[in-house]
């Protein structure tokens, strides 16, 4: 999937991650004769006008091991790193956590793949927007291609957000122009069991990912972007866990956000008599975040297979997390 088509640059540096609004240098034009929920956005198409969505918060940014959590749950070993950490300026946590997560991801898929990971982004960004429209299209091998390039939850959006369209008569359109200045955003880890992270993704879209907290039948730890699952019956540890896996003797899935500048037009087209309509048309060059995850690797294996899928656009999937988390947090509060 992450195939290089010449159309990235091959830097694939680390930038400091950040909310901003994106870079626009065209103005949206929209046709105000219909109703008012396509001028908002009726697809989860990030407009080149609005900010960039915030996302969950940033597990590198802040101490998850709460003090009652360490109490409850986490070993006192691992209770004593995040303490540590905790303590560390925000500069110096961000640092780590890159340092952290690169190492274990390069034991885990191989140097190669981390070095290629933001022209692979860069690459699949045209084919994830010609593939789209072919399914707007009602294009019928559309929605198999896309569940090879999307994660499951990513795939069950856009396909419930494109019947939606459909069942108005509305068809999305994006055609990618240039895509150029690929680089690393942000990066995690998660190591244990795939069926472990696998939970995660399912129901209740988990309210949150704080260190030490149960979910399903399985115990989540998380320091500096780094997620070791195991279950609740076992006595395994964060730190013993990010030993194993630095040194390629453990289960890890990657993820990786990559920030690309992207010249690219979208627009809804209603269908209407017959007769197509553009409702709204955004043609502009703006960055865009593409979030992409390995499939599970086991290291220990000889030769490792992976395959890169993108599991996010504009941090869709996890901005909606974090409201959720957001609102039941505030709950438990009232409780």
């Amino acid at each position: 999937m992450c195939a290089d088509n010449g159309a990235a640059s091959s830097t694939c540096a680390h930038a400091p991650h950040t909310t901003k609004a994106p870079h626009v240098e065209s103005e949206i034009r929209r046709d105000f004769g219909y109703p008012a929920k396509y001028h908002g956005g009726s697809f989860p198409w990030l407009l080149s006008a609005e900010r960039q969505r915030t996302p969950m918060e940033d597990l590198e940014t802040s101490a998850l091991l709460h003090a009652k959590d360490i109490r409850q749950n986490a070993g006192i070993g691992d209770g004593a790193v995040s303490a540590a950490v905790g303590v560390l300026p925000l500069a110096a946590r961000r640092t780590l956590a890159h340092s952290l997560n690169m190492r274990v991801a390069r034991a885990a898929l191989g140097a190669a793949a981390m070095d290629s990971v933001c022209d692979g982004a860069a690459a699949v960004l045209p084919r994830v927007a010609s593939l789209l429209s072919r399914a707007s299209r009602c294009d019928v091998d559309a929605p198999e291609e896309l569940s090879h390039v999307f994660t499951g939850p990513l795939l069950a959006h856009y396909m419930r957000d494109l019947d939606r369209l459909r069942r108005d008569h509305v068809r999305l359109d994006l055609k990618v122009h240039s895509v150029s200045n690929p680089h690393l955003q942000h990066l995690r880890t998660h190591t244990g069991p795939e069926a472990a992270f696998a939970a995660l993704n399912g129901a209740a879209q988990v309210s949150s990912l704080r260190a030490g907290l149960t979910r399903q039948k399985y115990r989540y730890t998380s320091v500096l972007g780094a997620t070791h699952a195991a279950p609740c019956k076992t006595s395994s540890s964060w730190s013993a866990a990010m030993v194993a896996a630095i040194g390629g003797q453990a289960q890890v899935r990657v993820r990786v956000d990559v920030e690309l500048m992207v010249h690219m037009r979208y627009r809804l087209i209603d269908k209407h008599n017959g007769v197509d309509k553009t409702i709204v048309d955004d043609d502009a060059t703006r960055n865009l975040v593409l979030t992409l995850e390995s499939t599970a690797v086991d290291a220990a294996e000889d030769q490792p297979q992976f395959e890169w899928r993108v599991a996010d656009i504009d941090y869709l999937l996890s901005s909606e997390r974090r409201i959720e988390s957001e609102f039941v947090e505030a709950k438990l509060a009232e409780v």
